[in-house]
């Protein structure tokens, strides 16, 4: 497996006898792995040490030995950060057998996490910066529940990490071991200035009304000569530009060439300018979807798309919940309708609330929407920036109907369809109270025969233009 290679002793193995099980594999970390573990650290420690030494050339005389002995604490700490991510090497072995996966680590307490490949969810090949400059990668193996209780493998070399994930795929999948990578064909790939200018357009809104209001107090100040608030408009501004451009670097950075492609083992995602990221979606790990277009898109026909996968259940905002930054309406949906099995989600039958929900939810009532259909459970809803989300019957989790104090008063419901955490959160909102409870009767019915159904595989449709 590449250049850590298995650990073996000074003679060669035995030959297996016919019939029995395949040798423990073992493997060990890439040798760089200290450098690229504490690179953010090392980074912080050798700045400091250039602004001391900086200081000594620039500062008064006789402030020698001070100098050297700082100096002299960050070589140490520098030398305790490397010495620690050593040992880690030397005490983290992962053993590949036929059926498992097993990490062993400590060196006072030791610990062994085993990991069935028939329980494999994803497997995820990421490139963080610090170890991308030294050709390295993260090796990220998901089971079940959140992205927290995931196996990471920290660094492999690149070529060796892509080759542990094929293999490790390949097993889960039932292939014999050392299958090659399965081949993909592209989907999409979001040109550059179209994800620039959809993330400018998509931070705008709100955020400009703090960045007039620093010029406005700026002049308003200067007019009544009140330098205070002067001063206030002045570092409202900067504050607000600086956080702004933080974001979207941020946004830029990890978005950039996004590309979906379509494989046997699933979506296959990448993304990433500095730090990049490759991951492995199957379809029927997607729980449900979310199809957004905020306001300042909608001129341009622009959507995103977003969904909740089972093993990735951390944060709503998390950068693997990212199906398609940003792409024509039209397409999204189609994308989408693919991804749940081939939906034609424009032809499910849709309903608003009673008109009584007017007084509930005064205007935004006209804008929601609910609808299913024998696939798929569909809501729309919002004036301004419009959502249009869907769950597939199977894929639900639990149903239940909440009605606070004024929705009982009017005769009001909401039903929910909770999926797993993530960013799409399914309700049909100020329903009739006697239609919500025949919806949940009907879901969970649904819900029942679609999990003994097996849809069968769609063909992709081809983008727009």
């Amino acid at each position: 497996m590449g250049s850590e290679g298995p650990v073996t002793g000074s003679e060669p193995p035995a030959p297996a006898a016919p019939g029995a099980p395949p040798p423990d594999e073992v493997f060990r970390l890439h040798p760089l792995t200290p450098v690229a573990l504490g690179a953010r650290i090392l980074g912080v420690l050798a700045a400091f040490l250039l602004f001391s030494l900086a200081g000594r050339q620039t500062g008064a005389e006789g402030r020698g030995g001070p100098i050297l002995v700082a100096a002299g604490i960050y070589l140490a700490a520098a030398v305790l950060v490397l010495v620690r991510g050593m040992v880690a090497v030397a005490v983290t072995r992962y053993h590949l057998l036929r059926g498992e996966l097993r990490i062993d680590t400590g060196l006072l307490n030791k610990q062994s996490k085993r990991v069935r490949l028939d329980r494999v969810q994803s497997v995820d090949v990421l490139e963080p910066f610090s170890a991308r400059v030294f050709g390295l990668a993260e090796v990220r193996v998901t089971t079940a529940g959140t992205e927290r209780s995931a196996v990471r493998l920290r660094y492999l070399a690149l070529p060796t990490a892509r080759r542990l994930r094929a293999d490790l795929l390949g097993r889960a999948g039932g292939l014999e071991e050392g299958a090659p990578e399965a081949p993909e064909r592209p989907v999409v790939s979001i040109p550059d200035g179209l994800l620039v200018r959809s993330v400018l357009l998509q931070m705008v809104s709100w955020r400009l009304v703090f960045l007039v209001a620093g010029p406005v107090l700026t002049v308003i100040g200067r007019q009544n000569g009140h330098r205070a608030t002067a001063g206030l408009g002045i570092g409202l501004f900067i504050w607000f530009l600086i956080l702004i451009g933080h974001v979207l670097w941020r946004r830029l950075t990890t978005l950039w060439d996004f590309t979906v492609t379509d494989s046997p083992d699933g979506l296959r995602i990448r993304h990433g300018l500095l730090s990049t990221s490759r991951q492995t979606v199957p379809p029927r790990r997607i729980q449900a979807v979310l199809v957004h277009q905020p306001l300042l898109w909608r001129p341009f026909g622009w959507a995103q798309v977003r969904m909740n996968v089972a093993g990735y259940a951390g944060t709503a905002n998390s950068k693997s919940t990212v199906l398609l930054p940003v792409a024509t309406l039209d397409y999204a949906v189609a994308l989408v309708g693919w991804v749940l099995g081939g939906v034609d989600l424009a032809a499910v039958p849709a309903s608003r609330p009673p008109g009584r929900a007017r007084w509930r939810a005064l205007p935004w009532w006209r804008a929601e929407a609910m609808g299913s259909d024998d696939r798929v459970f569909v809501v729309r809803h919002g004036l301004f920036a419009r959502s249009l989300e869907a769950v597939p019957h199977e894929r639900t989790q639990s149903l239940r109907i909440t009605a606070g104090p004024w929705q009982r008063a009017l005769r009001l419901a909401t039903v929910h369809l909770d999926s797993t955490r993530g960013p799409v959160r399914i309700k049909a909102a100020n329903r009739d109270a006697s239609e919500a409870r025949a919806v949940l009767d009907r879901q969970v019915e649904r819900a029942r025969v679609a999990r003994q159904r097996e849809a069968p595989p769609q063909v992709l449709p081809a983008p727009a233009g």
